[in-house]
């Protein structure tokens, strides 16, 4: 089997590389379940302290999910998508995205969810879904716009473009921009001296304090019940979503009818 998530230990910092260069990295269900187990791993072994999430090579950070199995693994892929989504957001040490390339649908949430994100002059990032006849899901939806706010969420995930890195690190997607023969070096000195020069225990207390106080506001049930039945019924069973898929794998401009 294809090993599609790649793990390498260095000291107190663990690389994972989504390795699925044809594909522009993109994740399909089962790397997005390595995704999560490795994360997962990593919290349980206990002695990293900084993890450094990136794709492989320097063409793209993650292109997003690959949806190339269709409907028939749709729903395996969403699950997958949950449990590596959930693993990292659980993780309770530091992550740093280091993106060169496209960071695209959940190569954005990756970027979102990581502590920190650090970009080469040419990452663009972006989740162009309603161009597909989709939608980021509700909750990524949420993180998002906490992170940059609604006019620049809006911008991403209404525009449907993707945004230059300058335009990200501008509405605080990411930390730092800089050239491509740089940002490997950058990224591992900032993933040393976090990992050797704070500790352990009082990163883990204050990352927890910051997604308690400022990430865990939990929906009020009849919001959230309305907005699962929009995002999974209305939207993803629509013939516009099935339009969008249909037309992204045959390589053609959509025909979309607003059904």
């Amino acid at each position: 089997m294809e090993k599609k998530i790649i793990r390498e230990d260095k000291g107190y910092v663990s690389t994972i590389t989504i390795d699925r260069p044809d594909k522009k990295n993109a994740l399909d269900a089962d790397a997005l379940f390595a995704l999560g187990d490795v994360i997962k791993e990593i919290e349980k072994k206990g002695s990293i302290r900084v993890i450094v999430l990136r794709g492989s090579g320097k063409e793209a950070f993650s292109s997003g999910v690959d949806l190339a199995g269709g409907q028939k693994e749709f729903k395996r892929t969403i699950e997958g998508l949950e449990y590596c989504l959930d693993s990292l957001i659980r993780y309770p040490m530091l992550v740093i995205s280091m993106v060169y390339g496209p960071a695209v649908g959940i190569g954005l949430d990756l970027c979102v969810l990581s502590d920190f994100c650090l970009a080469a002059q040419g990452a663009r990032f972006g989740a162009p879904l309603v161009r597909l006849g989709r939608t980021y899901y509700y909750t990524q939806i949420e993180r998002l716009t906490r992170l940059v706010g609604i006019r620049p969420a809006k911008e991403i995930l209404l525009g449907g473009r993707l945004i230059d890195a300058q335009r990200a690190k501008e509405i605080d997607l990411v930390n730092l921009v800089v050239s491509p023969d740089e940002l490997e070096s950058v990224t591992y000195s900032l993933a040393n001296e976090l990992a050797e020069e704070t500790a352990p225990i009082a990163v883990r207390i204050t990352k927890s304090t910051i997604r308690k106080l400022f990430e865990e506001n939990p929906l009020d049930p009849i919001l959230e019940e309305e907005l699962k039945r929009l995002h999974v019924d209305e939207i993803n069973r629509s013939k516009d979503a099935e339009e969008g898929i249909k037309a992204m794998l045959e390589k053609r401009r959509p025909v979309f009818t607003g059904n």
